[in-house]
């Protein structure tokens, strides 16, 4: 019979999770009948083979391989797969990861519509009873492109070859094959082919794959995962492969974009290792040429790591060591806060199902007492007031380990080495002045924002003259999406407002942040105002209406260390702007800032107005606000006090909304979005 996908499961030690691994493909929506399953063991030593013998008894399209002994890497098993496959298409899936019902119907459609060599869908990573999704490029549902050369962010993606599907004359005609007896040769092997294809589809939103980390919860430590000095070594000889083949098709100035993530990820595993100080001394001689390639290490994510990639870079490796030693403690506690975070969701999830289990109880209960009881209304009370009395209960039970998950949450974030803003954009309404401070302070908040992780950024001018070559040139390489948007002014004053409406019309993402060019909040702020927004909340002040200004500037941006701070801290009781967290469809609906505004002051204070008026749920995060000092000379206008008293007389949600529709920039922003 002729097949259309043959699929390849490499196997070693796996009998808790084959069957499930076994039993997804089996669901598959294009038709059982229509795939090859190569299943090859790898010298297991638990039951794993005479499971993969089970099915390949039961289902002719089951192929059972045994290799004799165990090859120490899954290059072997793979190759060996791909020598007894027969369908026109491959694809692979580890025994502990497990298929989605419609992953091979949808990418083996797309390969076929699209006639490209490869199609890859995303992941979801599976923790026990928590799922995560992989996101990156959310912003585009698909990516299609001819040669890796268009598009070579896409080399930036963890490998993931079990969620792609390939065709097999490409992966024949070009010789590729994965490397045996090292470790990364899924790396190698999606490199290699990215370079070779004519024709890359990536499908951002179908979640092929369920990416099993069940076993790390089962305490079992997997092979790519092993931090002894053997296995980084073996992971480090997998880099330098993977380098060949960047040299051998001249691609090496792809190096950052393979490398940077991959080295933070062998970094992390180096720092938790117990090795001996001899053997991380020759790993780091080993890796070092690596780290010295990376073009830029301030584009490093996670920021605690630059001065070890810095070390590194410039074989210091004594002091690489040292500095390895002291990141050691905040790694545990990251892992430390984690493991509560888990506890916490699991907590919520029992008495989520307790509440409805009793929930289901009552209505059981009331449906017998209807049965027995004569009086409608005795029954009504009685059932009235046990549910009254469970919900209260289960309410106050709720609301404490909501309280308790947030508070962990938001104190997990200042340590979290792992935290990424990919759903967040934030905006700076700009215009040029003369003014030297405001030019220095635009400096520091891009720098500081680029060293916190931040990715999305637009600069709105709304000015006379355009300043977009210059800010372009000077910051576009901080950011991995960096926009200038210009609106010429035409003579009038700076309107903010205007600025922020059209930077939050072009962002592209969920939700949106407006900051001042002279204020800045604490990293752990943001990652909390995301998060708030992610439960429901739709606008996050960072601050409690305080601010603390940053006088000595020089002082803060050698290390942008709030700590060196010791201005006095004021109170302002009318603060509701310099950075301000929104979701952005309720930006939207509640109109927006007001246009109408000119100069400086007021339109922060208005758009609240509405916000309490219609009701959106909003959230002050228990901290100040933080103030780069310049001279102000704000130039208001009697116009902003007009339009601050004339939402001031908004009596209802209905007379608000009525006046807010008929601006001119919402109608323009809903009739894009809706």
């Amino acid at each position: 019979m002729e097949y259309k996908i043959s699929i390849i499961i490499p196997v070693y030690n796996a009998e808790k999770y084959i069957k499930k691994s076994l039993d997804s493909i089996i669901k598959q929506t294009i038709g059982f009948e229509h795939l090859e399953v190569i299943m090859v063991d790898d010298g297991s030593t638990d039951s794993s083979g005479e499971i993969m013998d089970e099915y390949a008894a039961e289902y002719e399209n089951f192929k059972s391989i045994h290799l004799q002994e165990n090859s120490g890497a899954a290059g072997k098993p793979k190759n060996c797969g791909l020598d007894h496959a027969t369908a026109e298409y491959l694809m692979f899936l580890d025994a502990d990861d497990y298929y989605n019902d419609d992953a091979c119907e949808v990418l083996y459609n797309e390969i076929k519509k699209s006639d490209v060599d490869i199609v890859s869908g995303n992941y979801i990573y599976v923790y026990g009873n928590r799922t995560e999704k992989f996101e990156d490029f959310q912003n585009e549902v698909m990516i299609s492109i001819k040669k890796i050369d268009e598009n070579p962010s896409l080399l930036t993606l963890p490998p993931a070859f079990w969620a792609k599907i390939y065709r097999k004359k490409f992966i024949f005609d070009k010789g590729i094959r994965f490397v045996e007896g090292i470790r990364n040769e899924d790396l190698i092997f999606v490199v290699n082919s990215f370079l070779e294809a004519k024709g890359i589809v990536y499908l951002s939103n179908h979640y092929a794959v369920n990416y099993s980390r069940q076993t790390e919860l089962d305490g079992v430590e997997s092979v790519s995962r092993n931090r002894d000095a053997k296995n980084l070594k073996r992971t480090v000889e997998g880099y330098h492969e993977t380098f060949i083949i960047l040299k051998k098709y001249k691609k090496e100035k792809y190096f950052s974009l393979v490398f940077k993530g991959h080295l933070q990820f062998w970094t992390n595993n180096f720092i938790a290792s117990d090795a001996t100080y001899h053997e991380k001394a020759e790993l780091l001689k080993d890796v070092g040429i690596l780290f010295e390639k990376l073009d830029d290490l301030e584009m490093i994510n996670n920021e605690y790591l630059r001065p070890f990639f810095i070390s590194v870079s410039n074989k210091e490796y004594d002091k690489a060591i040292s500095i390895a030693e002291s990141l050691k403690p905040l790694l545990s506690t990251h892992k430390s806060l984690q493991n509560q975070l888990y506890d916490l969701q699991n907590q919520l999830e029992y008495v989520f199902d307790e509440k409805n289990n009793l929930e289901n109880q009552l209505i059981l209960t009331k449906k017998t007492l209807s049965k027995h009881l004569t009086t409608l209304g005795y029954m009504k009370y009685k059932s009235k007031n046990i549910f009254s009395r469970t919900n209260s209960r289960i309410k106050k039970n709720l609301l404490e380990l909501n309280l308790l998950y947030k508070k962990i949450k938001y104190e997990f974030s200042e340590y979290n080495p792992t935290v990424n803003f990919k759903k967040l954009t934030i905006i700076i309404p700009y215009r040029k002045t003369n003014n030297i401070d405001r030019k220095v302070n635009l400096d520091i908040i891009l720098r500081y924002l680029s060293k916190i992780g931040i990715s999305n950024l637009i600069i709105s001018e709304h000015a006379d003259n355009s300043m977009k070559d210059f800010l372009t040139n000077q910051y576009s390489s901080l950011f991995k999406n960096f926009k200038v948007i210009y609106t010429n002014s035409e003579g009038k004053l700076f309107n903010i407002s205007k600025a922020i409406n059209v930077g939050a019309v072009n962002s592209k993402t969920p939700y949106i942040s407006f900051h001042d060019i002279d204020c800045l909040t604490k990293k752990k702020n943001i990652i909390y105002a995301v998060n708030l927004l992610r439960d429901g909340y739709e606008v996050v002040h960072p601050f409690d209406r305080r601010v603390t200004d940053i006088v000595d500037k020089n002082k803060f941006k050698k290390d942008y260390d709030f700590n060196s701070i010791d201005t006095e801290e004021q109170n302002r009781p009318w603060a509701d702007g310099g950075i301000v967290f929104w979701n952005k469809k309720s930006f939207i609906s509640v109109g927006m800032l007001n246009e109408y505004f000119a100069g400086w002051g007021g339109e922060d204070n208005e758009i609240m107005l509405r916000a309490d008026l219609l009701g959106l749920k909003q959230f002050r995060i228990e901290d100040t606000l933080y103030h780069l000092y310049h001279y102000r000379p704000q130039i208001r206008t009697q116009n902003n006090v007009v339009q601050l008293e004339r939402t001031r007389k908004f009596f209802d949600k209905k007379s608000c909304l009525e006046e807010v529709n008929k601006w001119p920039w919402v109608i323009e922003a809903k009739n894009k979005f809706y």
